[in-house]
Parts: structure tokens; C-alpha cells; sequence
């Protein structure tokens, strides 16, 4: 089995899953798009599952998952969205440690960004960020390959696999 890292970027939505190895090569880069109708317990459920799988797979030293916003976030994030948000996120560490057997390390997004470089200008709008995080994984690391919508704009889903990916490289940053 291939020693590798995972990085995880968690929403109620949607969760982007990276797996490198120790030379920093994207192994896997997905998504998996969870259902509104979906109790989280469900949801959850569902990534144990795709854990499961990866396992089989890969000798997974630890797990690296980006940490929730705990600050609301122009006007739009709501003490319900980010309530929902955290109690998903915990749900989502425990069907890590239930998989691997250790709990993950949790990651500031802040910090991984800094860490690997990457500047996003002052005053840029969070959904336009994305495309900076976007760039910066495929420029480093051209096996991350996704496709585009009808405008020319990264198919949906591919801003998570790219922040899971920045969350393992970070991890891998702080083993070596």
C-alpha cells in the first residue's frame, strides 16, 4: 500500500478529498456532492464510507481537515448556517477517527495558504478567492485536472478539491 496524506475540505454540501503521497503528488483529487434532504448524519455517513474505501488503498498517515469559519462572513452567514456548519464538522472528524483510528489535525486555511505561498489580494470577495487557490494547485501540480462549464468557469466542486488539496500539502509541510 502507498504511504499518503489526506486533506479534507468539509461543507454541508460538499466535501473535496485529496490524497498525496510523501513526494506531494495528488494520488486523488475528488468531490463528494451531499444531498440537501440528507440529515448530516447521513451526510457523514457518507464519507466514512469513502474513507473506508481509500484505505484499502492507501496507508494513510493522518488526515488533515480545514477548520470551520468561526467569524460570520459578510452578512450572508448566518448563527444557524454556522452552528449546522461546526456540529457537520464534528460529525465528519468522528468518522475519521472511527476509519483511521487517531483523531485528524485540524487546519487553518489562513495558515495553510501562507504556509504554501499563496496570496489572494487584499479586498477579493471569497467566491472570486477560489479561483486563486485554483490556479495555484494546478500550476504546481499538473495532475490536478478538472473541466469546464459552458462559461468557461471550473466545473462546481472543483474549488473543494482544490482547498483539499492546499489542507494535505500543508500537512505533508508540517511532517517534513
Amino acid at each position: 500500500m502507498t504511504p499518503a496524506v489526506i486533506g479534507l475540505d468539509v461543507s454541508s454540501s460538499k466535501i473535496g478529498i485529496a490524497v498525496l503521497d510523501d513526494n506531494k503528488k495528488i494520488l486523488t483529487s475528488e468531490v463528494i456532492k451531499l444531498r440537501s434532504d440528507d440529515t448530516l448524519e447521513n451526510r457523514a455517513l457518507m464519507l466514512e464510507n469513502k474513507l473506508q474505501k481509500l484505505k484499502k488503498y492507501y496507508f494513510v498517515d493522518d488526515v488533515y481537515v480545514e477548520e470551520p469559519f468561526i467569524a460570520f462572513g459578510g452578512g450572508k452567514t448566518t448563527a444557524q448556517t454556522m452552528a449546522t456548519l461546526q456540529r457537520f464538522n464534528g460529525m465528519c472528524c468522528y468518522s475519521i477517527y472511527r476509519v483511521f483510528e487517531k483523531p485528524p489535525v485540524m487546519v487553518s486555511v489562513r495558515s495553510a495558504r501562507s504556509k504554501l505561498g499563496i496570496k489572494i489580494p487584499k479586498g477579493t470577495a471569497q467566491k472570486d478567492s477560489k479561483k486563486y487557490i485554483i490556479e495555484y494547485v494546478e500550476k504546481n501540480h499538473p495532475e490536478f485536472q478538472y473541466s469546464l462549464t459552458s462559461h468557461g468557469n471550473p466545473q462546481p466542486g472543483t474549488d473543494d478539491r482544490a482547498d483539499a488539496v492546499v489542507i494535505a500539502l500543508y500537512g505533508l509541510d508540517l511532517e517534513s
